[in-house]
């Protein structure tokens, strides 16, 4: 099918939540992990062994790792993209048609939930798209992305995990904390919850 039939499904309130809170993480990185060439658990410190050039060196050490990092933290959060018409999803180059999304996962963004809330939807094995539900107290998806990620939700093949130990999947929302079924990921991408409400 010709590219005209997919949707990127843009998420620019969860940019902008990683964006915040990387400005406070990775600088935090750097400072530290220089800092750290002054100090040693045991033994002698980088600046003791290496003199004064050891703290440029850490620093550029650091500095590389934080913008790897910060890299590899886009490309995992890189917008999806949806194809209604051909009812598949694109997550980062893999294409995943509708009916083999058969996982949904809430995930707190930082103490809980109380920074955010994000859903993740994929394959038990594979890659995974999240979308930010909520930024804080507040839902942040418009209707024609809710009504979008509901329609892949319904097209899906979602349920929750189950263990040996428990077939019906009885106690399933304890054994895996976090995960839901078809219909608790749509009511959640409806209507997330705010902290400390009961979950869907």
């Amino acid at each position: 099918m010709p590219d005209e039939t997919w949707v990127v499904f843009d998420d620019e309130p969860k940019q902008r939540v990683l964006v915040r809170a990387m400005r406070v993480f990775l600088p935090a990185i750097v400072i530290f992990g220089t800092a750290g060439a002054f100090f040693s658990r045991g033994g002698e410190s980088m600046v003791d062994l290496f003199g004064p050039i050891a703290v440029p060196v850490a620093f550029v050490f650091w500095a590389t790792a934080a913008a790897v990092g910060w890299n590899v933290v886009l490309w995992l959060n890189a917008p999806f993209a949806i194809d209604l018409e051909g009812r598949r999803l694109r997550i980062r180059h893999r294409v995943v048609p509708f009916d083999q999304v058969e996982r949904a996962e809430l995930v707190g963004l930082s103490d809980g939930d109380r920074a955010g809330l994000l859903l993740k939807i994929g394959r038990r094995r594979g890659p995974t798209a999240s979308v930010l539900l909520r930024e804080r107290s507040t839902p942040v998806l418009d209707d024609a992305r809710r009504d979008l990620l509901v329609e892949v939700i319904r097209a899906s093949s979602i349920a929750r995990p189950v263990s040996p130990h428990d077939p019906p999947g009885k106690f399933g929302r304890f054994t895996f904390p976090g995960t839901r079924d078809k219909g608790g990921a749509e009511g959640g991408a409806r209507a997330p919850r705010a902290r400390g409400a009961p979950a869907p």
